[in-house]
């Protein structure tokens, strides 16, 4: 098998929303994201950008976007973020008025807390370590 490729780091992940407003204020005013500049795309969107994290959000607008809402999922797609206090996010989202479900990682231990954005995305926030400290972890 041949090399595998260069890959250097992470650079963005795109998540489909359905209100591109609602989407950007959330991801602002819950998850300290700012916008961006964004090329002059022929479909409607939002870049984001939080220093620190290594990467950009890139919110696309779909109408026909409806995952399903019924109950929090956290075993599908979702996008996860590390966070150095979980109590003090679960106080925030409680006072963004944002349901989640708190989990306890198997054998590590490291609290996690899974939510929906404003179009039924999951996010995760978790008080885990660095990848890499966690890819050696056996």
């Amino acid at each position: 098998m041949p090399a595998s490729i260069d890959v250097e780091r992470f650079n963005h992940a795109t998540l489909n929303v359905r209100d591109l407003p609602a989407s950007i204020a959330f991801y602002t005013q819950v998850l300290g994201f700012h916008t961006t500049a964004r090329p002059a795309f022929d479909f409607e969107g939002a870049w984001l950008y939080r220093a620190g994290l290594g990467m950009m959000l890139h919110l696309i607008v779909d109408p026909n976007f409806n995952p399903p809402r019924d109950k929090i999922e956290s075993r599908k797609s979702h996008l996860a973020f590390r966070v150095t206090d979980v109590d003090a996010a679960k106080e925030h989202l409680h006072r963004a008025g944002v349901p989640f479900v708190e989990k306890l990682l198997p054998t590590h231990g490291y609290r996690q807390l899974f939510f929906h954005d404003p179009s039924g995305n999951v996010l995760e926030l978790g008080e885990w370590p660095d990848p890499e400290v966690l890819a050696q972890l056996k």
